[in-house]
């Protein structure tokens, strides 16, 4: 064998081996729990109430736990229309992604003393931080898949907001840059595209489709109340055009309470 040769075999079995480290070393990373959908928890005790009153909890991230931070109209418009009380109480937690979310359901006291109340209704709004940090659309799909189906096993009718628009490259911007690697790297390792919004979006019309949930479960399309997002001129953002501001706090419970008056009066979602 000559010199040359031997050296090309040389860096071909050297190739190789590289080549089989990165490829267990990427099998290590997606086999991390953080990369990993919930487990299906233990359910806890539902209290059902049986006067006049319409419940309905608001739970998710930072979209539900900043609507605290403004007057809900969720609740007057919902009994102006059907002429019953109305009481809403929100639980949300700034950073969820929608696995924390599902866990938070049963491990944060806030959160749990909301679903324990015994909703009618539940809004969550979850997967805004799924679509920033990368998780995956299949990581996204199986964790509303969990907390759609706890919903419906405690006779709760989950009212499930679809992932919003925001500028994911503003968001990316603004992060510091060791987060902005792990990002990458999720993106990498979850085969998940930069503008991943839409991606996750069909991922959960595809749960819906496939569980038969259609007709149990109201879904608010983004295209129903900010189809523009971001830019939408009515300036519904904050500064971080992530968010809400109280504008856009008050549009998107317009759509909620009239969802909820529509599924009340008998009507389709």
């Amino acid at each position: 064998m000559s010199i040359f040769a031997e050296k090309s075999m040389k860096r071909l079995v050297w190739l190789l081996i590289i080549f089989f480290i990165v490829l267990v070393g990427i099998t290590f990373l997606k086999n991390l729990s953080y990369f990993s959908p919930a487990e299906k928890q233990s359910g806890f005790v539902v209290e059902h109430h049986f006067d006049d009153s319409i419940r309905i909890a608001y739970i998710g991230d930072s979209w539900a736990g900043g609507h605290k931070a403004f007057k809900c109209i969720i609740d007057t418009l919902v009994c102006n229309a059907v002429n019953r009380p109305v009481i809403v109480k929100t639980a949300g937690i700034n950073g969820l992604t929608s696995k924390n979310i599902y866990y938070s359901m049963f491990r944060n006291k806030s959160m749990r003393r909301v679903i324990e109340w015994g909703p009618d209704f539940c809004f969550v709004v979850a997967g805004i931080n799924d679509t920033n940090r990368k998780m995956g659309k299949l990581f996204y799909k199986e964790n509303m898949r969990l907390i759609v189906d706890f919903l419906l096993e405690n006779h709760i009718t989950p009212i499930i907001l679809e992932i919003p628009s925001y500028d994911i490259r503003f968001a990316f911007r603004r992060t510091p840059r060791q987060t902005k690697l792990v990002y990458l790297l999720s993106m990498f390792l979850n085969c998940s595209k930069f503008d991943c919004i839409e991606d996750y979006r069909n991922a959960y019309v595809n749960l819906i489709d496939e569980q038969g949930w259609s007709d149990k479960v109201i879904t608010i399309s983004y295209m129903e109340w900010n189809p523009d997002g971001y830019k939408d001129v009515r300036g519904l953002y904050d500064g971080g055009l992530m968010h809400l501001n109280k504008k856009g706090y008050l549009v998107l419970d317009s759509c909620i309470a009239n969802k909820i008056i529509y599924h009340l009066s008998g009507q389709r979602f």
